[in-house]
């Protein structure tokens, strides 16, 4: 039997006193910030509804001691003290200078669909965003069953645009948005989101400091750990991708290929992602025959940070960029959530193949790797030792895998009947220039 975790987050520069009134949990999970930034995740336990401030400290300095170093290495090397370091020595020492530069502008665009209660929370905290520069807030209703999110949405105009997009698929939303956004960057995330206030500051500060990043994603927290389907959807991997920043190119010059970069989850996810908006005018959008609501059921983040990542640019994972995800809170809906990310991965390596011929033999290589490594491994290691999962959650996505195979085709065939002529510039009104993989420079 699981039981619950709380959710918490510990300030290092706040005093340290004891956690209390947890006592309908066993366990805490606790995201340690220092003046904001993220650094690392604890993990302890309650003891009779509390987590005392000296088991706090020592397990901050057992398993942060080093991160906090690496934060104040330059000023701590400048000053150091007169005895050994404490952790109020850590946590007062100074930080790299704060950023003080211009800012560009931002939209940030939330993908919804019939969920007015979710969408509403997702705006709330976007609204509570500390952020310097111009800043525009666009909610896409996908292809909606009824008026309630714009209902929901009324009381917050105009600081919320609402705009809706009749296609189902969410690349048809995200596109939306790329063709209403007036802001240098776009930043996407999910209803199923709260963002820290200090998410758009910290995705667009790395726009700022360096021109040449065309792309940047964040760290994804879990917002609540209470069900038995969040608890197993965080040990099977989750979101996260670590608290280091961290940079992805390929080396032209040595004829790389990208698909060293094919397993593009490690580089983050659609729910906290942005780019500079001149990117797509050159790359085109997002495939509208991959991702929820659409056969391919995912893949479109996916595919378009392979697609920087072919096109020579720099994708940045910057984890002080913080939002927290509501995950599925019923195991039926974690059950298809994983069988579905079987079909969508699947389905995005089908565009691969399709789409970049030099690139084919890598890929048809990585998927049979991806397949036997990541599906049959697990798998047969379950008979004989503890997985992170269940078996039957192994199959389910390994039968999506399966699936995958052959929706992206099928997926296009739908898409195809979509387009609009108002899709395409001039030179491509045709949809029926449209080649199989569903784009080109001129989609959409």
């Amino acid at each position: 039997m699981l039981h619950a975790i709380k959710v918490l987050e510990l300030e290092l520069t706040l005093p340290l006193v004891d956690l209390i009134n947890l006592g309908a949990y066993r366990r805490a999970h606790i995201l340690v910030r220092l003046q904001g930034r993220p650094l690392a995740t604890i993990s302890l336990e309650v003891q009779d509804g509390r987590i005392p401030a000296t088991a706090l400290r020592e397990a901050l300095l057992r398993e942060c001691a080093w991160m906090l170093v690496g934060q104040h290495l330059q000023g701590l090397l400048n000053t150091p003290p007169a005895q050994p370091w404490t952790l109020d020595d850590l946590a007062v020492a100074p930080l790299p200078p704060v950023y003080d530069g211009p800012w560009p502008s931002v939209t940030v665009a939330v993908c919804t669909r019939d969920r007015p209660e979710a969408v509403v929370r997702c705006v709330q905290a976007l609204l509570a965003l500390d952020y310097p520069g111009a800043l525009e807030l666009i909610v896409v209703d996908n292809a909606p069953s009824d008026d309630r999110v714009p209902r929901a949405l009324e009381s917050y105009a105009p600081h919320v645009r609402y705009v809706r997009e009749p296609r189902p698929g969410l690349d048809w939303a995200r596109n939306r948005a790329l063709r209403e956004a007036r802001g240098d960057i776009l930043a996407y995330t999910d209803d199923d989101v709260l963002v820290d206030p200090l998410w758009v500051r910290s995705l667009a500060q790395v726009f700022a400091q360096h021109p040449a990043v065309m792309a940047v994603t964040g760290l994804v927290e879990p917002y609540e750990l209470e069900t038995e389907a969040q608890l197993a959807f965080e040990q099977y991997g989750g979101f996260g991708q670590g608290y280091e920043q961290r940079w992805y190119a390929i080396n032209r010059p040595a004829d790389q290929p990208a698909t060293i970069y094919a397993a593009t989850g490690k580089f983050g996810t659609g729910a906290n992602m942005a780019y500079r908006r001149e990117l797509f005018a050159s790359l085109g959008g997002f495939d509208p025959a991959l991702d929820v609501g659409t056969l391919a059921n995912g893949g479109g983040d996916l595919e378009m940070f392979f697609r920087v990542i072919k096109a020579g640019h720099i994708l940045v994972y910057e984890p002080r960029a913080l939002v927290w995800h509501c995950h599925r809170r019923e195991a039926a809906q974690f059950h298809q959530q994983i069988a579905n990310n079987g079909v969508g991965f699947y389905a995005y390596l089908v565009r691969l193949f399709l789409h970049y011929a030099d690139e084919r033999r890598h890929l048809l290589r990585f998927a049979v790797w991806w397949f036997c490594s990541w599906y049959l491994y697990r798998w047969g290691r379950s008979y004989v030792a503890p997985v992170n999962t269940t078996r039957d959650l192994i199959v389910a996505e390994m039968r999506g895998a399966l699936l995958g195979l052959g929706r992206y085709q099928r997926a296009v065939r739908v898409a195809r009947q979509m387009v609009r002529p108002d899709d395409l510039p001039d030179r491509c009104a045709n949809p029926s220039r449209l080649r199989v993989s569903f784009f080109e420079k001129e989609w959409p």
